[in-house]
């Protein structure tokens, strides 16, 4: 449960229009009286996220996400409630009181560590100002003092310790750099810095806070790899995090980013003038690459080294990239260029004029296997249409495999139409329903009577619409037998003036999801909830009194002597008056 008042976190919620906050990360259109969009927690084409401003909620009939705006934000930034409060705070320009009592280790780590960063970050970038090592390398590299500024990168000196010695001398532990990984412990229990005459790159997450660093070495040397980044720690995850996301971002053309496999090259296409870049970080590219690319475009464009290393990694990331919902294309450069070598030799005009010459993945993967079967004999033919077809299996409609069907049959000379066919083949996993998971929801549905359950929810809605005054409810949790409607009447009940966005920060995420749909759904269609709910607060009512009288009937029967039994008889006689049921059960 928060720790923070309920007043703080309603004024942050309030300060912060859902709407507002969400259209950040998805494209969102206006739908009657809610806005609807592809969900970006997972993939989808046709959009079923949808977001009300009356609310104040989101709900996705696709996954079932749902919540309130910090929430969301919790899920689309992975962070934990204070940090999400925290972050919705300052960009409403909030101050949040000091709380003693809020102790949340975890979030309290992360915060020292990311000031940490910020120490020794400008600890380098001032090292680097005044090393003449430091400064050649980035001349010989091209790169300008904006550039360096902007991505604040510095140098590390060719030291054992000089980065420890900084750090302690701003009372930063042994532990914490060992911990966040700026230091190595020797085998005889001395630390090491961990970098050392390296040009430093800030590493930093979407929310422009450093999560660690990357450092490239100027004089080769050795048994020392050329990049070297921060291992992981709290608040860095490689496979969670794409280099220059934070700039990115705000710098999107052509609802597209271009996504490369080093930092240095992002770097030098952004001094070049093509900010949407991105980098995936000293790993291979994940699938939370993917789901952190497709919230905020609609398109990528491969960009990896022209050398059979980068050709690997282009084919993976496109394994990838295929699950999502993303046009994926492919800037195929030549073996001995990179990115970064490219664009300093040829300039930004030439390089652009690439990306909008970049092959679709299909065609490239087509492209890349004719190389290896040259198509000179019937076995090398039959070798390509063999590759081809699961190529074809992955396009996303028939219209693409149709086309690409007639690319393999000009190839080749096979027939077109036998190749289409067997592309069709593929049997797709997207519309299977989970028929488990639907058993389990309509056997644990069944338990309670329909006319109850409705009941239930229309009272719930009613009270958050303030359609409803609790007052005039007379209910207690007997009336309620789903657990989930008793604890929102509950919190209700407790504080009269709590409204549904508040409410979320409350609940687990599969209650949010409950209630986010109970609400979104009510929205877009339930019109005669006023007509219903006295009916059914009648209803629970009398759901309470028969639970009451058959405690009271099992009081009796297991004690028939009891000395209070008159007593008991009567109050089961008044409650079967007041229900108005006599002798019946009910729907017990």
């Amino acid at each position: 449960m928060p720790r923070y008042s309920e007043e703080i976190i309603q004024e942050v919620i309030e300060a912060n229009d859902i709407v507002s906050v969400i259209s950040s990360y998805v494209q969102l259109k206006k739908s009657g009286r809610s806005f609807m969009g592809r969900c970006p927690f997972h993939n989808e084409r046709t959009p079923s996220f949808s977001v009300s401003p009356d609310k104040q909620l989101y709900h996705c009939f696709g996954c079932g996400a749902g919540g309130n705006v910090i929430s969301f934000i919790m899920d689309i930034e992975n962070m934990s409630f204070p940090e999400a409060l925290e972050w919705l705070a300052e960009r409403a320009n909030i101050t949040l009181p000091q709380k003693t009592e809020y102790t949340d280790y975890q979030y309290q780590q992360k915060k020292k560590f990311y000031e940490i960063n910020r120490q020794l970050a400008n600890y380098y970038y001032v090292l680097l100002k005044h090393s003449s090592k430091g400064q050649k390398y980035i001349q010989e590299r091209g790169l300008d003092q904006s550039t360096i500024k902007t991505f604040g990168i510095g140098y590390s000196k060719d030291s054992w310790d000089n980065a420890i010695r900084f750090l302690s001398s701003n009372h930063v532990s042994s532990k914490e750099m060992l911990q966040i990984g700026l230091a190595i412990q020797g085998k005889n229990g001395k630390l090491y810095d961990r970098f050392r005459d390296r040009l430093m790159i800030p590493i930093q997450n979407s929310r422009d806070k450093i999560i660690g660093f990357g450092g490239r070495v100027i004089d080769k040397k050795e048994n020392t790899p050329k990049y070297l980044n921060s291992p992981e720690s709290t608040i860095f995850s490689k496979g969670t995090e794409l280099f220059n996301l934070n700039r990115a971002k705000k710098n999107i053309q052509n609802n597209q980013f271009i996504v490369v496999e080093g930092y240095m090259d992002v770097i030098a296409l952004y001094q070049y003038g093509i900010k949407n870049v991105v980098a995936a970080l000293g790993t291979a590219f994940t699938p939370n690459h993917a789901k952190i690319l497709d919230r905020y475009v609609s398109s990528v464009v491969l960009c990896f080294d022209g050398d059979q290393a980068g050709e690997k990694a282009t084919k993976r990331a496109i394994d990838i990239l295929k699950k999502s919902d993303l046009t994926i294309k492919v800037l195929r450069l030549n073996i001995e260029d990179d990115p970064d070598s490219f664009i300093r030799k040829n300039g930004t005009d030439a390089f652009l004029d690439k990306v909008n010459h970049a092959k679709t993945a299909t065609d490239y993967l087509l492209d890349d296997l004719k190389i290896n079967n040259p198509l000179n004999t019937n076995e090398e033919r039959i070798n390509y249409v063999n590759g081809a077809i699961p190529i074809l299996q992955d396009t996303k409609s028939d219209v693409e495999k149709e086309v690409y069907a007639k690319v393999v049959s000009k190839r080749t000379g096979i027939s077109a139409k036998m190749i289409f066919n067997e592309a069709k083949k593929s049997k797709s996993e997207n519309n299977k329903i989970n028929l488990t998971a639907l058993s389990q929801k309509q056997s644990s549905s069944d338990k309670v009577p329909k006319v109850l359950q409705q009941a239930e929810k229309n009272v719930i809605l009613g009270l958050l619409n303030k359609e409803i005054n609790i007052e005039n409810c007379r209910l207690d949790t007997l009336c309620f037998t789903d657990p989930f409607n008793k604890k929102i009447y509950n919190l209700i009940e407790n504080n009269h003036d709590i409204n549904a966005s508040t409410i979320m920060s409350f609940l687990e995420t599969d209650e949010k999801k409950q209630l986010s749909e109970m609400l979104i759904k009510n929205e877009q269609g339930n019109s005669d909830l006023l007509n219903m709910y006295e009916e059914s607060i009648k209803i629970l009512q009398r759901e309470g009194q028969n639970k009451k009288i058959a405690q009271l009937e099992k009081k009796l029967k297991d004690d028939p002597f009891n000395s209070d039994v008159v007593n008991i008889m009567e109050q089961i006689k008044t409650l079967k008056a007041e229900s108005n049921i006599g002798g019946q059960n009910g729907e017990n």
